[in-house]
């Protein structure tokens, strides 16, 4: 879902209730009817760069931040903290089996959000909110830490990463920030948005311009409500892919969300590439036979045949399901309902692997001198991939495809038939 904030208005959600509107604060940014205003934001993290908001932590302060978060591993939005579990007042992602949650690192202790489908807290804007030792994502309460932060921690809180100890600890991916609020005590004590002239944030509380305290540099940009319209997925019929643009690779992390519709008794080739020269992989199948009951497999290394690894048990039929996958490094995941379905490991892979083809979304793209699987025949609910992409279900005017919320682009099917739209969110 594209929004900023919680209550539905049509096409974008930012704060406050209005029939037919969106808030910023109190800056108008939408009205059914007429043209939006293009929301700035910054984007920053991934190189060093960082707000230092001046503001430390205690029990009674309140950050609540307006961001799109492109990171599937490790990485924090914001925070402070003396050391791991001490002290701390920081929200963050996660990794390895719990990519795309969010956590709370509160006081003493690390509060994860117990539930969640890994992909419904990326790509798209929401609000997230640490008040106290209380987590709330779009004003949704998801967790309250049991740590406790008594007394201030005197450390400054930074956007954008983490002040760990006075020393800045950058996201893995970047984050698009486009404004902010910190309360201590109930006061309002910084009140952010992007500012009209840097890459920076003007506080309308100290009236004063906070720019890039970090390494690197901030990237200025606007997200227009207007580019696409949010789709539940897109589907298959077995004819539609596009390329990411992307190249399968050992460090490369991925997370999906797909269900599978395929009926015939053979793999299907959901997402990935297969080189014959040199032999290399990286791909995801489903199998629809009796043996394999639509088993889900992971392929990944310098081969193209007999590295199958199965991230699905094979008395699991995965048909129909909406199947949440995460890839780190060399292990896939497999997640039906929020729950941990099945994992695999890739071993003997070089850390250093990559193919030197792009990777198909819809299908597996094939560079070699026979197709091993066929296209997949399903629904695309989701596609990640880190920093580089961060694809949605999309329609753009009439066209039905993915939007790539991280670079803007959108892709239509590769092919002469186009993919099939799903509901509209």
């Amino acid at each position: 879902m594209s929004y900023l904030g919680t209550n539905k208005i049509g096409k974008m959600y930012l704060g406050s209730t209005a029939i037919g509107k969106a808030y910023l604060g109190s800056n108008l940014v939408y009205q059914g009817g007429v043209q939006p205003v293009m929301i700035p934001y910054i984007r920053g993290g991934a190189d060093g760069s960082y707000i230092n908001t001046g503001i430390t932590a205690d029990s009674n302060t309140r950050v609540i931040v307006w961001a799109r978060n492109f990171n599937p591993n490790a990485g924090f939005i914001f925070g402070s903290r003396v050391a791991f579990q001490s002290k701390a007042f920081a929200m963050n992602a996660n990794t390895a089996t719990q990519s795309g949650r969010i956590s709370a690192n509160y006081g003493d202790v690390v509060s994860n959000i117990p539930t969640g489908d890994h992909v419904t807290l990326l790509s798209d804007y929401h609000k997230y909110e640490l008040n106290g030792n209380e987590l709330l994502v779009d004003d949704v309460t998801l967790l309250s830490s049991t740590g406790t932060l008594s007394s201030d921690n005197g450390l400054n809180i930074h956007l954008f990463g983490l002040n760990n100890n006075n020393t800045h600890t950058s996201t893995n991916a970047p984050i698009d920030i486009c404004a902010c609020k910190i309360y201590k005590n109930g006061s309002l004590v910084r009140d952010y948005t992007v500012d009209a002239n840097s890459a920076g944030f003007y506080d309308a509380v100290s009236e004063t311009v906070f720019t890039n305290a970090g390494s690197g540099s901030f990237v200025k940009g606007t997200f227009d409500p207007d580019a696409y319209t949010r789709l539940e997925y897109v589907e298959c019929s077995g004819q539609q892919y596009f390329d990411s643009g992307v190249y399968g690779t050992y460090s490369l992390p991925i997370i999906t969300k797909l269900r599978s519709t395929n009926t015939t008794q053979y793999w299907m080739g959901y997402m990935g590439v297969f080189v014959s020269s040199p032999a290399s992989c990286c791909a995801f199948t489903f199998g629809n036979q009796v043996s394999r009951n639509e088993q889900l497999s992971f392929r990944l290394g310098a081969s193209t045949s007999d590295i199958r690894i199965f991230i699905g048990s094979s008395t699991d039929n995965l048909t129909d399901k909406d199947i949440v996958i995460v890839k780190n490094n060399n292990v896939g995941y497999t997640y039906y309902n929020n729950t941990q379905i099945g994992t695999g490991t890739r071993t003997g892979v070089a850390t250093s692997f990559s193919t030197d083809l792009t990777m198909y979304v819809g299908a597996t793209r094939n560079g070699q001198s026979s197709t091993i699987d066929s296209l997949f025949r399903g629904r695309i609910c989701y596609v990640g991939f880190g920093a580089q992409r961060s694809f949605v279900p999309a329609k753009k005017g009439l066209i039905i495809g993915m939007y790539d919320t991280y670079n803007d682009v959108f892709y239509s099917s590769a092919t002469s038939t186009p993919f099939i739209a799903g509901p509209t969110i």
